[in-house]
């Protein structure tokens, strides 16, 4: 018995089954499939892109190394899940996010997020979105919240750094700066759901001071279709270009590093409540980070259910929590926070809503329902 205790290997979750699953593997599969969307990111937005995704990888594997060391810890730096938290949240920033903002979101990520609550298979929140968010609602937020027009880079240079700065001279308004501190002359866009969200969507011409953030428009001053889905409109680093992600997210499918439930679930339930309503579905569907956060968020294996009925019921919840904040809220974007809002739900999902039952492996059918909830048994009656 002592030998075969020695030989027994005892982890955290994420639990893996395969002979080639391994979290390094998947990690670079993450890595490769966000390549598509930074790259035209590139395009999009210049070398900023670079500047805030290696600021956001250096403090990430900084901010890994020394917590873990702080807390007694072995190194994990080499399953690259530092450098995929860095990558996601870089990705959930505006091309023009100063970079000390930057490092300070991403040891907020990996450093609070990840490692303060246990490491990797232990953080009850997806880390980039946990970071994210800290920034959103904290003074920092007039950093993070202003936007840009695509190509912005033809009139400050492709390599040129440009930053958000806070305007001295208007309380809550920003302006674009140089790292040497001089002005440029770039002015904040409209991303396709603030235009949604302030009603400027709903007129016939677009009209107003801000300019909308797309290079193809409609007769009506609106981004186009082409406009939303290839990306040239504005919007954070990682979510712009739908085919990108898509792409992206196909590839995880096929390397069966992310279950397809968890994305058509959202997705999906996104699509038919804003086409009942009749809530713009499409530009809806092509706006925000909605298949940023599908495909490579709410699929993370340590926050989102094991069960597959699971899955379904975290997905349907959450694409019908983007719709409610979408519609409801003060914000225009709601993809975030309904991924955490559900990072939470998952606990209570996977203990006492979707626990599997012994013979339901073969039944697919069922297998991807919901369980019902049963009544208690009767207890036992007593021998005369």
């Amino acid at each position: 018995m002592m030998i075969v205790a020695e030989k027994m290997l005892v982890t955290v979750s994420p639990h893996l089954h395969k002979k080639d699953e391994t979290i390094e593997r998947a990690m670079k599969d993450v890595l490769i499939a966000l390549t598509p969307a930074a790259v035209w990111a590139l395009v999009v937005f210049g070398f900023n892109v670079v500047y805030i995704l290696a600021v956001s990888c250096i403090t990430a594997a900084l901010s890994e190394v020394i917590m873990r060391k702080l807390l007694k810890r072995k190194a994990t730096l080499r399953d690259y899940s530092a450098m995929v938290t860095a990558v996601l949240f870089a990705f959930l920033l505006p091309p023009t996010t100063p970079l000390w903002v930057v490092a300070i979101g991403a040891f907020l990520a990996v450093g609070i997020g990840k490692e303060l609550f246990g490491g990797l298979g232990k953080n009850p929140f997806n880390p980039a979105i946990f970071g994210r968010l800290l920034l959103w609602f904290s003074p920092l937020a007039v950093y993070t919240t202003k936007f840009v027009e695509p190509f912005f880079w033809k009139t400050s240079g492709f390599f040129t750094p440009i930053a958000t700065s806070i305007n001295e001279g208007a309380v809550g308004r920003v302006v674009y700066k140089t790292m040497a501190g001089n002005p440029v002359d770039i002015a904040t866009a409209a991303t396709p759901l603030s235009l949604l969200k302030s009603g400027k969507w709903l007129p016939d011409m677009v009209a107003g001071p801000t300019p909308v953030g797309a290079t193809w428009v409609t007769s009506g001053g609106k981004p186009s279709f082409w406009s939303l889905f290839l990306g040239a409109k504005s919007g954070c680093i990682g979510e712009v270009c739908i085919l990108a992600l898509i792409i992206g997210g196909a590839y995880l499918l096929w390397r069966g590093t992310i279950d397809w439930r968890i994305p058509a679930g959202i997705i999906g339930t996104l699509f038919l409540l804003t086409l009942v309503t009749w809530y713009h579905p499409v530009y809806n569907l092509f706006s925000g980070g909605l298949f940023l956060g599908a495909f490579f968020m709410a699929t993370d294996w340590v926050t989102s259910p094991v069960s597959k009925r699971g899955k379904w019921i975290f997905a349907v919840g959450i694409g019908a929590t983007v719709f409610i904040l979408r519609f409801w809220s003060l914000r225009p974007e709601g993809v975030a926070l309904a991924i955490f809002f559900w990072n939470i739900g998952t606990l209570v999902i996977d203990r006492y809503i979707a626990v599997p039952r012994f013979g339901e492996v073969g039944n697919k059918v069922f297998n991807q329902l919901p369980a019902l909830p049963e009544p208690a048994p009767e207890p036992a009656k007593k021998r005369a």
